[in-house]
């Protein structure tokens, strides 16, 4: 009993060791909304952004701390993609929404609501949001980019990370023959901030 018992509390030191080095040097996300997403309109969407990208470095953290290799790295990263892609399109669904409350839309995209632009985007003037909410993020990157809210260059890493994000689909990953790397997540999470920095200088924060 006393060797199960010393085993017991050896597990608790170790769990509360790994806790503590993946919550370290990671912001929190009263942080995270303040700095990263000060310039997010819908308080909703601010909330949720943060709590998103707190618990993707909290995971990459753990990842670190479990010295994750393999089948087991894989499945970090695929979901830090996951995470880091959802974060770029609610972003840039709240930073359209407000260029579309500004008059400040540009380009043709917007006006439609399918990339292939045969069908009329039928725009909520009230809550602008609620339409944005039913597009792509393949939709969102275009308008953006026509809008002048982000650059080429962004968009084109936005639009690779997007291609990796829909592998997230098992049979889109078979067919594609994607295998997940490390160097996926810090291609994402790199472009994440990068839109952040984007919306933040085209926002004036």
């Amino acid at each position: 009993m006393a060797e199960k018992k010393i085993q017991e509390q050896f597990g608790q030191v170790f769990i509360d060791a790994m806790a503590e080095f993946a919550k370290k040097d990671i912001k929190t996300t009263s942080e995270l909304e303040n700095d990263e997403f000060t310039h997010v309109q819908d308080q909703n969407i601010r909330t949720a952004l943060a709590e998103t990208l707190y618990g993707a470095r909290w995971l990459y953290k753990l990842g670190l701390a479990l010295l994750a290799t393999d089948e087991e790295q894989y499945a970090h990263v695929r979901a830090q993609i996951i995470d880091y892609a959802s974060i770029c399109e609610a972003l840039l669904a709240d930073v359209i929404c407000q260029a579309y409350q500004a008059n400040s839309l540009q380009g043709t995209q917007y006006q439609y609501f399918d990339i292939r632009q045969n069908n009329a985007m039928r725009w909520n003037r009230r809550r602008p949001l609620n339409s944005i909410n039913n597009t792509t993020f393949e939709w969102r990157i275009k308008v953006a980019e026509e809008s002048g809210i982000i650059d080429s260059q962004l968009t084109r890493s936005l639009n690779g990370m997007r291609d990796k994000r829909n592998t997230v689909h098992l049979t889109r990953k078979i067919t594609s023959g994607v295998t997940y790397w490390a160097g996926f997540a810090k291609r994402s999470h790199t472009t994440m901030y990068e839109l952040i920095n984007q919306t933040k200088s085209w926002a004036g924060v």
